[in-house]
């Protein structure tokens, strides 16, 4: 079996977005492979948070992780900050960072726009972290999204870096990139990515958004000139919409032009609204249950850090050999 890594920041909100970018295929990964899903709630702090909130956030993603699928005797699941191995390989890997790279990566790049000597070091640094996530537990395969391409190739780097200079210590990762639904636009704006963390909630559908507010926000969504219901190079709004039909219903989206062919966008929203309230009902049911015996999910996140830990420690134990710590006792 291969070894699959994942996570997601807790910085807002599950969106449907994530569930058909990311979370459909940790449901399948689990199936076939030996797999790791964490909550990096270490990677939410490069930006302020509020203490309550984040610790909300933390619990909400794994209940959500286990009503979307998740089942935690097939995957591991646990909070990032419950195996401190992960902050400790982060640091041995900023020393094998170059500044260079760093300054190169993108999402850093975008979220420090001119205002990059009031950003933390932790926003600058994180790829390392995030290399050290991966790398810890020797993950074969990392399913992400398009645009954390970039932060994967830097693991890559830092791996096959480090293995030339001590010996085979990392698996070198390969990147699990979704053929369909990679990026879930917002809804209104479709040139965005749908986010947890955006700034208006018109153009997002949350995972447990009340069937009023989904119905709304579909009504709401923005589409191209004409009529015509088509996925194609240059109708971005509705080759949306529809890539999110076809996840919530497994309809192929050929089929789904078929159907609408000769009708409006008002009959497509309208049914794609149905499709999506339909879709999310039991995740939400499922969520309330979960969340209604918070001792269970604690034990739940609790076994899955031992089961971490237990792969963690030996990864860590190998590196602090090659790089010459001395041993305690």
């Amino acid at each position: 079996m291969a070894r699959v890594l994942s996570g997601i920041k807790p910085s807002g909100e599950l969106t449907l977005g994530n569930y058909i970018g990311a979370l459909k295929y940790f449901v399948a990964d689990q199936e076939v492979h030996d797999s790791f899903f964490c909550i990096v709630d270490l990677h939410a702090i490069t930006v302020a948070q509020d203490p309550d909130e984040l610790r909300r956030n933390t619990l909400d993603i794994a209940a959500l992780y286990l009503s979307v699928g998740l089942d935690h005797e097939k995957a591991t699941l646990f909070v990032q900050s419950h195996v401190h191995e992960h902050a400790e390989l982060g640091w041995v890997l900023g020393c094998f960072s170059m500044f260079g790279e760093m300054r190169r990566m993108t999402q850093f790049k975008d979220k420090a726009g001119k205002k990059e000597a009031s950003v933390s070091l932790g926003l600058f640094a994180y790829p390392a972290l995030m290399a050290a996530d991966i790398l810890l537990y020797q993950a074969d395969r990392v399913p992400v999204g398009d645009d954390q391409r970039q932060h994967l190739e830097l693991t890559r780097d830092v791996a096959m870096r480090f293995n030339s200079r001590f010996g085979e210590t990392f698996v070198v990762p390969e990147a699990a990139i979704p053929t369909q639904g990679a990026r879930i636009m917002d809804l209104q704006d479709p040139t965005a990515k749908m986010s947890k963390s955006a700034e208006s909630p018109q153009g997002t559908i949350g995972l447990l958004d009340p069937p009023d507010a989904v119905r709304k926000r579909i009504r709401s969504a923005v589409t191209d000139s004409g009529r015509e219901v088509l996925a194609r190079e240059g109708k971005p709004a509705i080759s949306n919409l529809l890539t999110i039909f076809s996840a919530v219903s497994g309809t192929p989206i050929a089929d789904l032009e078929k159907a609408y062919e000769g009708k409006g966008y008002g009959d497509f929203k309208g049914d794609l609204a149905d499709a999506v309230v339909g879709f999310l009902e039991p995740i939400q049911a499922r969520y309330r249950e979960i969340t209604g015996d918070q001792a269970e999910l604690s034990r739940v996140l609790e076994r899955g850090a031992q089961k971490a830990q237990v792969v963690a420690q030996k990864t860590l134990a190998s590196v602090y050999e090659r790089v010459g710590f001395l041993p305690r006792g």
